[in-house]
């Protein structure tokens, strides 16, 4: 009576630390799942930047302007691309933007955060990074 009492404890016990792994490991797998959709969701607004910056350096080259904008038409210029593109966020995900200051108190770069769930990513953009001005 007693071994059937105790091999029924540890039963119990063992089943229930069995099914708190699979809940935490669930929930690791689904966490990093939205870490890889936030995170492609980033690189698609980098990419897209890069491509923007690309067409407006060539363009400009074209026309014979070395420095195609300043830094701070820059930067409301990074905003406008990047708002193009956030136009497709899957439901979960949301963006907003801020920019990064100097000491001159002059945005330089524009911090991307995506978050969903709870999670959050943050990515700077720098339109010197880019090649379309310079500090």
């Amino acid at each position: 009576m007693v071994s059937t009492l105790v091999f029924a404890l540890a039963a119990n016990s063992s089943a229930q630390l069995w099914g708190s792994a699979l809940t935490w490991n669930h929930r690791a797998v689904e966490r990093q799942e939205v870490l890889n959709r936030i995170d492609m969701e980033l690189l698609k607004r980098e990419r897209a930047l890069r491509v923007a910056a690309a067409a407006q350096v060539k363009s400009a080259r074209e026309v014979g302007v070395e420095v195609p904008m300043s830094c701070v038409d820059a930067m409301a210029w990074m905003e406008g691309q990047l708002a193009l593109v956030s136009s497709q966020l899957p439901e979960q995900i949301t963006l907003a933007s801020d920019s990064a200051l100097t000491t001159a108190e002059e945005p330089v770069a524009l911090w991307l955060r995506a978050s969903g769930e709870g999670i959050e990513r943050r990515r700077l953009f720098a339109p010197a990074a880019h090649g379309v001005c310079r500090l």
